[in-house]
């Protein structure tokens, strides 16, 4: 059997589907671009942050491990009329409520199982742009042949 890791293209494709309110969903490499210019709001980027390997369960000569992958959601709102991010506040608001409405629960791939809400957190407010992060997890066993 083959390991499979998480392909994260799947889980930015399913927001781009499903959270109509985006105007622009990407990844690690659109993030980059984005923090010097950003073009659209709102913006979501799906971010790989970890994967942490339990030890082996069985003991026999076969490595099962179960491998526990953890990414990040980043939404950039913003409102030019409004100097004091109140109105960005209430649309992240109902963005992160949308994201996690579409992500949470949902089983991305087999052998993945269902996507949890791992925490989130504000990145900064720069520009009349509200960055926030928030993190996502899913498991699969790692088995080797």
């Amino acid at each position: 059997m083959a390991i499979e890791l998480l392909n994260h293209q799947t889980i930015i494709d399913y927001l781009d589907a499903h959270v109509g309110k985006l105007k622009s969903v990407s990844g690690a490499a659109g993030l980059a671009a984005a923090s010097a210019d950003l073009k659209q709001t709102p913006a979501a980027f799906v971010v790989p942050m970890t994967d942490r390997a339990a030890g082996n369960h069985t003991g026999t000569m076969s490595i099962t491990q179960l491998n526990t992958v953890r990414f990040a959601v980043i939404i950039a709102v913003q409102s030019l009329r409004d100097p004091r991010g109140e109105k960005a506040q209430s649309d992240l608001l109902i963005l992160r409520q949308d994201i996690m409405n579409i992500l949470h629960g949902w089983q991305p791939d087999d052998p993945f199982i269902p996507i949890e809400y791992g925490g989130g957190r504000l990145l900064r407010m720069s520009n009349q742009v509200l960055w926030w992060q928030d993190e996502f997890l899913t498991s699969h066993f790692i088995r080797s042949a």
